[in-house]
């Protein structure tokens, strides 16, 4: 196999979930379009790759992001130095806590005051909030009131 456009850039899990599902699309349509359905326009290999990582895309905080969420959250973390790797894991992984951001950025305590630790994750928060841990935590709430209901 050759590569021949190669092309270098980090993506961030949403902008690689946004490029699998337009792929997604396409390959639907194609599939529309041809009569022969036993002749497909890709490898078996290549369709099992990209329904994976969807499938994997598809459970992670990504879903709940935009695009201007993340230029957003971007442009403010320019402010602090950090590498385009530290900025990437932090889009991906999105952290909650002070903990959580040390993992993903490399002397943190070295580069950082805890000050500025503890508003990165605070700008973090703010502009990606996590909607997955909302809705459980609204169904644990739920579930305990219903509880509460069933006990009076």
């Amino acid at each position: 196999m050759e590569v021949i456009d190669r092309q270098e850039a980090l993506i961030t899990n949403y902008e690689a979930l946004m490029v699998l599902r337009e792929a997604d699309v396409l390959n639907e349509a194609d599939k529309r379009k041809q009569k022969d359905t036993s002749r497909h326009m890709c490898p078996e290999n290549v369709t099992t790759l990209r329904f994976e990582a969807l499938a994997y895309l598809e459970n992670t905080a990504c879903t709940s992001q935009s695009g201007e969420q993340l230029a957003q959250l971007k442009e403010q973390l320019l402010e602090y130095e950090l590498t385009k790797g530290e900025i990437l894991q932090i889009l991906n992984l999105r952290p909650k806590s002070v903990v959580e951001l040390h993992l993903l950025v490399e002397d943190c305590t070295e580069r950082f005051l805890v000050e500025e630790i503890e508003q990165l994750v605070g700008i973090i928060l703010e502009v990606l909030p996590n909607d997955a841990d909302e809705a459980v935590q609204h169904q644990d709430e739920a579930e305990q009131s219903d509880a509460m209901d069933v006990d009076n």
